[in-house]
C-alpha cells in the first residue's frame, strides 16, 4: 500500500506552495485529484485482480493463510491513499489559513480511535483478523479526514472566498501563472524524492542483517531509532514555516530563530535520553526491551543528538525551495543522501564493529549531513537573498 501511496505523500506541501493565489486553486485541485485518482485506481485494480496474490506470493514470499489475509486486507486498504490525499489537501489549506491546531486535533482523534479499537478488539474477535486490521487503519485516517474537511469549512467558510481575502491582505493583484506542465515539473521531483527516501530504511536493515548478530543488531537499531524519531518528529513539519511565512523582503530571521530554538530543544531532550538513565528506563521499563538491548541502544541515541540540527537545516531549505518551486533540487539532495548512505554503510560494515547498530545511525546521519551540505550549496548558487 505504501509503495503505491508514494506519489501522494507530498500533497500537503504542494498545496501550501502552489495555491499562492485564488486563481491557482482550481488547477492545483484538478491536478492533485488526477494523481490521487490514478493511484487509487491502480491500487484497486491490483487488489481486486490476481496481481495482488501474485505479488504477495512470488515477490514477498507469502503463503497459506498469511497470503489470503494479505490479499483480503489490500481490498480494503486501497481506500487509504484516497483518504490520505483528501486529508493532506485540506491540511495544506488549514496551514495556509493559519488553522494548523485543527490538524493536531485530528491526529489526536485518530490516536484515540485506534486506542479504543484496540481496547475493544476482544469483543470483535469473531471478525476476520484481516478485516479488523484494515478497519483500524482506514477508520483512523477516515476520522482524521472528516475532521479536517469539516473543520476547514466551519472555520473558513468558502475556500475560494477565504483565498480571495488572503490575496487582498497580501496586496497580490495577479498570481504566479500556474499551468499543468508547471505542476508536473513541480510535483514529479517530489514523487522521486519520496521514492528515494522510502528505500533508506530497507537498505540499512539489509546491511545490518549481515552483521555477526543480525537479530540483536536489528532490534537495537529499531528501538533506538524509533525512540529518537519520537523526539525528532516535530522537525518533519518545519518546512511549512518558510512556505507559509517566507517573504521577499529579507525578513526570515524570526523563522530561522524559531527553527534553531526548536532544534536546540529537541537536541536537549535527546541528550537527556542518551546520556542519562532516562533512555534506559524508557526502553527497559516502558517499551519492555531486554537489558542488553537497552544498553546498546544508548550508543545509537548518543549519535542522534546531532540530528535535530541537521533536520532543521534541511527542512528550512526544503521550505524555501518549495516556495520558489525549485523542487528539482529536493530529489537531487535526496539522491546525494542515498549515495553517501551506501558508501558509509559499505565502509563501516567492512570494519565489523562490536555494536553494529551504530552503523545504521551513522549511515542515516551522514546521509542527512551530505544532503544539508548540498542544500547549502544550492542556496548560495540558485537562491536570491530572501
Amino acid at each position: 500500500m505504501h509503495v503505491f501511496q508514494s506519489p501522494v505523500m507530498m500533497i500537503r506541501q504542494t498545496v501550501t506552495a502552489l495555491i499562492d493565489h485564488r486563481k491557482n486553486f482550481r488547477k492545483t485541485l484538478i491536478a492533485i485529484a488526477l494523481v490521487a485518482g490514478g493511484v487509487v485506481f491502480v491500487l484497486a485494480m491490483t487488489a481486486y485482480s490476481g496481481l495482488s496474490r501474485w505479488l504477495f506470493h512470488h515477490v514477498m514470499g507469502l503463503e497459506g493463510q498469511t497470503l489470503d489475509e494479505a490479499v483480503a486486507m489490500l481490498k480494503i486498504l486501497f481506500l487509504f491513499p484516497l483518504l490520505v490525499s483528501i486529508r493532506d489537501f485540506f491540511s495544506g489549506l488549514l496551514i495556509k489559513f493559519r488553522n494548523a491546531p485543527l490538524i493536531a486535533a485530528a491526529s489526536v482523534a485518530r490516536v484515540v480511535y485506534v486506542a479504543l479499537f484496540v481496547a475493544s478488539i476482544e469483543h470483535l474477535a469473531r471478525l476476520p483478523g484481516a478485516l479488523l486490521a484494515s478497519l483500524m487503519f482506514v477508520g483512523g485516517v477516515g476520522i482524521e479526514t472528516v475532521i479536517v474537511v469539516v473543520g476547514t469549512r466551519l472555520l473558513n467558510g468558502s475556500v475560494t472566498q477565504k483565498l480571495s481575502v488572503l490575496d487582498q491582505e497580501a496586496g497580490q493583484a495577479e498570481p504566479k501563472r500556474l499551468t499543468y506542465p508547471l505542476f508536473i515539473r513541480f510535483f514529479t521531483p517530489l514523487i522521486v524524492t519520496t521514492a528515494i527516501y522510502n528505500v533508506f530504511m530497507p537498505i540499512v536493515n539489509a546491511g545490518l542483517a549481515r552483521s555477526d548478530q543480525p537479530d540483536l543488531t536489528l532490534s537495537v537499531f529499531a528501538v533506538a531509532w524509533g525512540l529518537g524519531m519520537v523526539v525528532l518528529s516535530p522537525s518533519n513539519m518545519l518546512h511549512q514555516l518558510p512556505i507559509r511565512y517566507d517573504t521577499q523582503g529579507g525578513k526570515n530571521q524570526s523563522i530561522r530563530l524559531f527553527i534553531f530554538a526548536l532544534a536546540s530543544l529537541s537536541a536537549l531532550v535527546m541528550v537527556l535520553i542518551a546520556f542519562t538513565n532516562l533512555g534506559y528506563n524508557i526502553l527497559r521499563h516502558w517499551i519492555g526491551t531486554s537489558h542488553e538491548v537497552s544498553l546498546l541502544a544508548s550508543d545509537v541515541l548518543k549519535l542522534m543528538c546531532i540530528s535535530p540540527f541537521l533536520l532543521a537545516t534541511r527542512e528550512y531549505y526544503w521550505g524555501i525551495l518549495l516556495k520558489r518551486r525549485l523542487t528539482r533540487f529536493l530529489w537531487q539532495g535526496k539522491l546525494v543522501n542515498l549515495v553517501y548512505l551506501l558508501l558509509v554503510l559499505a565502509g563501516l560494515m567492512a570494519l565489523n564493529p562490536v555494536n553494529a547498530a551504530i552503523v545504521g545511525a551513522l549511515c542515516l546521519i551522514s546521509g542527512d549531513a551530505a544532503e544539508c551540505l548540498f542544500l547549502l550549496w544550492v542556496s548560495r548558487r540558485h537562491l536570491t537573498p530572501t
